[in-house]
């Protein structure tokens, strides 16, 4: 990876819906060469996937809640695969402290939180803590 690469990334990070002509513009190369590096850090495993990232002033009501989970070592692959399927969970990581799991959260309302995300966790065999933090305001997001 050479500093056209990154430059291609972090132009992609910004808009990546960008075409592959205005991409080449920011960057000083061909459109045929953006799209040939896009490709080489796909197949690099350095590119995961294109997304898109959802204004949550449409939906307000929306609640984003973090949670610190603490399980036990010999449950801890179980209630990762429970957490990969469970709607609502947006992203888990694995942390070193104060727990185990740290995942983001997003649901209606706090009696959604409660009936769809913490009482399913709560109720697997080897959760032993869940803290709850409730998000009031998104101040930055970068992916």
């Amino acid at each position: 990876m050479d500093e056209i690469d990154a430059a291609i990334l972090r132009e992609l990070q910004k808009d990546g819906r960008m075409s592959m002509a205005a991409l080449g513009s920011i960057v000083g190369v061909a459109p045929s060469t953006v799209f040939k590096r896009i490709e080489k850090l796909k197949k690099a495993g350095i590119i995961e996937r294109f997304t898109i990232a959802i204004n949550q002033k449409c939906f307000e009501h929306a609640l984003i809640a973090f949670l610190n989970i603490r399980v036990h070592p010999d449950e801890k692959a179980e209630i990762e695969n429970f957490m990969r399927d469970l709607p609502g969970i947006l992203e888990v990581y694995e942390v070193l402290e104060p727990g185990d799991f740290f995942a983001k959260v997003r649901v209606q309302n706090i009696t959604e939180l409660k009936r769809n995300v913490l009482m399913p966790l709560s109720s697997l065999r080897g959760v032993s803590d869940i803290q709850t933090i409730i998000s009031v305001r998104k101040i930055k997001e970068q992916s």
